[in-house]
């Protein structure tokens, strides 16, 4: 099935959770009669499943494929599917409330009041008209709003604190040595168009004194027209063999005439000399590590804080007859209800 618009537009992402294996609570507690499932100290309704299966039923109904039948895999699947949703959900929200983060109702209107005014441009009936065209009720579209508000908080509180140091960038330059060998290079600006009537056209403006970033942020076809045409520092082995040929053969600061290539017409400009081959050292690499690093770390500590909020779901979880989950399940969650593509 395909994604809903509105979930996808609004980008209601929740921090991912593996699929909670079904082994129940270590110390059970009784399921009330409308429930499904009890997490922790937190009751899962069996209004909210019936909820998220009755749009289920609607995306089906609106890509018009039939619903798959009860007891059937495609509606186990589903059925699952929801039901594990809704379980780390819980779990979520437990497992942030000990790191002091709490979403209030203010929290949630005031993010549904930026919604409305960046996506419909304040116009309340254009929201609530793509609403029911999604057959999207307003409670469900605050639950994913409060959902995506905690994961931002999550995600902000467990990352804050990383840091790398000295002797992690020097440990890792240390082991990835190879990493930082650079063949022969050189600083280069290019302009690319897709004929060379232009590119001819470019370049007599240029022998008549033009600017070239200028002219490059005018006529140039790729991303770096924004910067000028800049392409930073380029290897000679990586460069298409006429390019490069063109490009070793200029003097620092001159351009040349049209040079074919796969991807058009170019006009190269030499920004700085030529560089032999050489290991970038320590300091040359040291932001580019240090980045590298960190964000390693800050996906390591999201990653950990995951797997504590799956293994509190796991140990923590008492299902209602007939809402436990496969025992053999491992895939990753993805209802059509929350997933974003």
């Amino acid at each position: 099935m395909k994604t809903r618009r509105i979930i996808a537009l609004l980008s209601l992402a929740v921090v991912a959770v593996a699929v909670l294996a079904a082994c129940g609570s270590k110390s059970k507690r009784d399921v009330p009669a409308n429930a499904i499932a009890v997490v922790g100290n937190q009751v899962v309704l069996r209004s909210q499943y019936d909820t998220l299966l009755a749009e289920s039923k609607s995306q089906y109904a609106q890509a018009k494929k039939a619903f798959p039948a009860l007891g059937s895999a495609g509606y186990e699947s589903i059925r699952s599917g929801i039901v594990n949703y809704l379980v780390q959900n819980a779990a979520i929200d437990q497992e942030a409330a000990n790191l002091g983060i709490k979403v209030t109702d203010a929290d949630v209107n005031t993010s549904l009041q930026q919604v409305i005014q960046q996506k419909f441009k304040g116009n309340t009936a254009k929201y609530r008209a793509e609403l029911a065209k999604e057959h999207l009720t307003e409670q469900r579209l605050r639950e994913g709003l409060r959902q995506q508000l905690i994961g931002q908080r999550v995600q902000a509180q467990l990352i804050q604190n990383v840091k790398v140091s000295k002797s992690d960038i020097q440990k890792y330059y240390d082991g990835h040595k190879t990493n930082y060998k650079l063949g022969e290079s050189r600083a280069v600006s290019h302009i690319l168009v897709k004929t060379k009537a232009l590119a001819d056209s470019i370049y007599r403006q240029l022998k008549a004194g033009a600017d070239f970033a200028k002219l490059a942020k005018k006529y140039s076809t790729d991303s770096t027209k924004s910067s000028g045409g800049s392409l930073g520092v380029m290897e000679k082995a990586r460069l298409v063999p006429s390019f490069a040929k063109a490009l070793f053969a200029l003097k620092t600061g001159t351009f040349s005439t049209p040079v074919k290539t796969i991807y058009g017409w170019h006009i190269i400009l030499a920004t700085g000399p030529i560089k032999p081959a050489h290991t970038q050292t320590l300091s040359q690499a040291s932001a580019t590590i240090e980045q590298t690093l960190l964000s390693t770390k800050q996906q390591q500590a999201i990653t950990d804080w995951v797997a504590k909020a799956t293994k509190y779901g796991k140990d923590n979880t008492t299902y209602a007859a007939g809402f436990e989950p496969p025992k053999s399940s491992t895939s990753t969650v993805a209802t059509t209800t929350t997933s974003t593509t």
